[in-house]
């Protein structure tokens, strides 16, 4: 790199540098990410450490005064080199225009204008866990939300479910309406039940036990949006929850704790991971490989959260383990596949 690009790199708004590798990786964070842009951060940080390797320099540009410019930001490391980019979704139109090209990780679940979306929603995990109940027989699923699913995520999950060979019976998200009082009648028929929503396990689950309707021995289906507080929920016995690889958690847990002393998050895990995604190419291919087109690569990478890639769309695909509740314990039924 030449002194003037590196003089431009230099004069970013940089609040955090962790190491002095050739390739150069970006970090943004900003007002839309409240209470959690600390632990992207920091979950940046650590992967920066752990797997830089001497090849990888992270710079973080805390934009959360609100004087921050992104596209300006964005404009000088990239003038400065930077060929990898991971922020807000609104960093993914200012790369467009300052930084054509190259690499952008959206800290998000929708991808934006080419760049790929890390964190798993609500409806990749309902989509896992009812696929493998549906290789275990139960192929007949009702789900149940409480709360509003919009039309982009029930057809979804209508599409996931259909292509994982299990057979959605309905999508009840107003239980008490005559209509969802009419489709929950079909209770004593069906083989498994999703439970969409935060507190659909302690508000939902109860009252679908009420009386025999659901029979004890037809399990909820559930992700990690269920709280950890709802897993002793008697009516939850039995049920089966796909969760981001906690193995592949427990890997960095530990250091990160020691480093900043405070349990790791997922938020934390998934700036790990997009950290990941750069050490990954650079480490197989090299600097000159951070490009839109390497986080497409169908073999996908290894992070925080197990193994995952990006689709031509930019949503993750992310490999989950499914769990089983037992005594209000979560106890590993099928691990998460270790690729693709």
């Amino acid at each position: 790199m030449d002194s003037a690009a590196h003089e431009s790199h230099a004069a970013a708004d940089v609040s955090t540098r962790v190491g002095s590798g050739s390739a150069h990786v970006d970090l943004f964070i900003d007002r839309s990410m409240p209470g959690t842009a600390d632990d992207y951060r920091d979950g940046a940080a650590l992967a920066a450490k752990k797997l830089g390797a001497g090849k990888l320099a992270l710079s973080v540009h805390d934009l959360r005064s609100g004087t921050g410019d992104l596209a300006g930001e964005v404009r000088k490391a990239a003038a400065g080199g930077s060929k990898f980019f991971i922020g807000p979704p609104s960093l993914s139109g200012a790369a467009a225009a300052a930084a054509s090209g190259s690499a952008v990780v959206l800290l998000a679940s929708e991808p934006v204008a080419g760049g790929g979306a890390i964190i798993s929603d609500e409806v990749d995990g309902l989509i896992e866990v009812a696929a493998y109940a549906a290789g275990a027989g139960r192929k007949d699923i009702m789900a149940v939300a409480s709360r509003h699913l919009s039309d982009v995520e029930a057809q979804r999950l209508r599409s996931g479910l259909k292509k994982a060979g299990a057979n959605l019976l309905d999508i009840v998200t107003d239980p008490s309406s005559p209509a969802g009082k009419k489709s929950l009648a079909k209770l004593a028929s069906v083989q498994a039940v999703l439970l969409i929503g935060e507190d659909a396990p302690k508000v939902i689950a109860p009252i679908l036990r009420q009386g025999g309707a659901l029979p004890a021995d037809v399990p909820f289906l559930g992700t990690a949006t269920w709280p950890a507080s709802s897993y002793a929920e008697p009516a939850l016995e039995g049920a089966m929850l796909a969760l981001v690889d906690q193995t592949a958690l427990k890997r960095i847990s530990k250091p990160f704790q020691e480093a900043y002393g405070r349990p790791l998050s997922l938020d934390a895990a998934y700036a790990f991971d997009a950290v990941a995604v750069a050490a990954g190419i650079v480490h197989s291919k090299g600097d000159q490989a951070l490009t839109a087109d390497a986080l497409h690569a169908s073999s996908g990478f290894a992070g925080a959260t197990g193994v995952f890639r990006f689709d031509a769309q930019g949503r993750v695909e992310r490999r989950f383990a499914v769990y089983r509740l037992a005594h209000g314990k979560p106890s590993l039924l099928d691990a998460a596949p270790m690729g693709f």
